[in-house]
């Protein structure tokens, strides 16, 4: 052993000298398994990596500077996988299997790596031994079996469970701590780590997946799977979006369950024979009188609840949360805070609208017989009855009838419209969040979208003013009508695109300026002759002295009028 080797407190493996390793009863000692007589002494060693000869190696396009992230582990951690080396008949340590580990540990001045040596082969000529060398390197590198991605966020999954903290676990693996938080979630949810080695979603996506699973929100799991890359995004904020307006409606039902109500989490269909719940605008008392909000709440076990989500349906106070009625408020004071209302009345800045959930009370129909209510009667309208009061009774009874239908196919037609409202809002706030998300990307770009010129033109376009739609078509020499500079929108570049973007604001500035131009100076005229005399310097123009005197460069009274 040389002065610079580093003995290991791992035994050297030499079949003649090793001692026996204690692995557990056997039946019998001469039963063991004797390592073959012709395999070679292996010394483990832990080594400086400038005393270890970096023999020729397959790889040769090797630059340290292109591995950042093998770079990054051995600085943390130091070399792990030991080197594979051949001691020579003079005594030299030659690498055989870790260059890129060597070379890194030799960048980094790092003191010792480990060292796995064995004694070079006899019998064989150096062109043999070249030979097997490059077989045995060009195995150990492509043979290797890389941890898939589901390993690797189960390993980092593992690891947390166990005690790990998410920012040891990122710096140990040279990652972000979004990453390690991303791999989590896939790794402890059976379905993300299943889809991480298809294409189907990306790994952001399979993290939210495993977001879900986690939650145990197979509902919201199955609906993502389903999805594809371009509707996950949507999928998402409809998921968030509707678990939103659950939390709300349980958060409003919450005092209605803690008085006694049964809690509906859907609005029941009441139309048919065998409905399950009956309205309770449908039930009279034993002497024929309706039932009251006040009857209700003297028993309210006996009661189940629906509460629907008006938005903005009811005015409030904003200091007390008092409900205020549209007639109690002085309109007029409406974003002047210094106006006084009128006597008696609120300001109109001291009150707002704010959601409202109306509840909807229904009796179980099976409680019915033993509760003492009865069915209101639905009679058809005189004019049902062909204005004859001396209808047959079976006429009657059939008009009846037939109003009764009548009204529960209108309570049910109202019961689906709401139930339609509902449903299309939160589509529309999911909407609206996904939108902006991809607004705020789409408007990060340091240049504008080819269809981005186009847009704005025929935008401008529809909103112009008649003045300014015909100086607009004059300077552009364009037909006379608003089609046809719709048209020519269309069929624009986008470079000439915004040429015209520019002629619809220039007509628009130009319809401002008369022959008393030098009177007025404002910043707006100031700021388009200014563009002006920049943007057609190439054309031999510049602001003439009137023209001056309305961009506030000069005076008007300074004008020499004998010039």
């Amino acid at each position: 052993m040389s002065d610079t080797e580093i003995g290991t407190a791992t035994a050297v493996l030499d079949r003649d000298t090793a001692t026996e390793v204690d692995t557990g009863p056997v039946s019998d000692p001469a039963e063991a398994n004797d390592p073959p007589a012709d395999l070679p002494v292996i010394e483990a060693k832990w080594m400086p990596p400038a005393e270890l000869v970096i023999d020729p190696n397959v790889r040769e396009s090797f630059r340290i500077e292109d591995h950042p992230l093998q770079v990054a582990s051995i600085k943390e951690r130091g070399v792990k996988d030991p080197i594979n080396a051949i001691r020579e008949a003079d005594g030299s340590v030659h690498a055989v299997d870790g260059q890129v580990r060597l070379l890194i540990a030799l960048a980094l001045e790092i003191e010792v790596v480990p060292v796995f040596i064995v004694a070079a082969p006899v019998g064989l000529t150096e062109t043999e031994r070249r030979i097997e060398r490059i077989f045995d390197q060009i195995n150990f590198n492509e043979r290797r079996i890389p941890l898939t991605d589901a390993d690797y966020a189960g390993g980092i999954t593992l690891a947390l469970d166990l005690g790990a903290s998410v920012p040891r676990v990122a710096k140990a693996l040279q990652t972000s701590r979004e990453t390690v938080k991303a791999n989590a979630k896939i790794g402890a949810s059976p379905t993300a780590k299943a889809l991480l080695e298809t294409d189907q979603f990306s790994f952001d996506q399979l993290a939210v997946i495993g977001h879900y699973e986690t939650l145990g929100d197979a509902e919201a799991v199955a609906r993502l799977n389903r999805c594809t890359r371009s509707g996950f995004a949507h999928e998402v904020e409809l998921i968030l979006a509707e678990r939103a307006a659950e939390r709300a409606y349980l958060e409003a039902a919450l005092p209605y369950g803690a008085y006694g109500f049964g809690i509906l989490t859907a609005e029941p269909d009441t139309s048919s024979a065998d409905a399950e719940f009956v309205p309770a605008e449908l039930l009279v008392t034993p002497d024929g009188e309706p039932v009251t909000a006040e009857l209700v709440n003297t028993d309210p076990a006996r009661w189940v609840v629906y509460l629907h989500h008006e938005e903005d349906g009811q005015l409030v106070e904003k200091n007390t949360g008092a409900i205020v009625e549209p007639e109690a408020v002085d309109w007029d004071t409406q974003d002047n805070t210094d106006a006084a209302p009128a006597p008696g009345l609120l300001h109109a800045d001291l009150v707002e609208q704010r959601d409202r959930w109306v509840p909807f009370c229904y009796l179980p129909a099976d409680q019915l017989p033993e509760s003492g209510f009865q069915m209101l009667a639905v009679t058809a309208a005189p004019a049902d009855l062909s204005g004859d009061e001396n209808v047959d009774e079976a006429t009657r009874a059939e008009a009846n009838a037939e109003a009764a239908r009548q009204a529960a196919a209108d309570r049910e037609q109202a019961r689906l419209k709401r139930v339609r409202v509902e449903q299309l809002n939160i589509r529309g706030v999911a909407a609206a969040e996904r939108r902006d998300g991809v607004l705020l990307n789409f408007l990060s770009r340091r240049t504008p979208h080819t269809a981005a010129s186009r847009y704005v033109a025929e935008s401008m376009a529809n909103r112009l003013g008649m003045n300014d739609l015909r100086q607009t078509l004059h300077l552009l020499g364009v037909g006379g009508t608003r089609d046809a500079l719709i048209k020519a929108i269309r069929a624009a570049t986008p470079a000439r695109a915004w040429v015209i973007v520019t002629a619809m604001i220039v007509a628009r500035h130009e319809n401002s300026l008369d022959k008393s131009l030098w009177r007025n100076h404002t910043a707006d005229t100031e700021r388009y002759l200014h563009f002006l005399a920049e943007a057609a310097a190439g054309l031999d123009y510049t602001l003439s002295d009137v023209e001056q005197a309305a961009a506030g460069d000069i005076d008007y009274r300074d004008i020499d009028l004998a010039a």
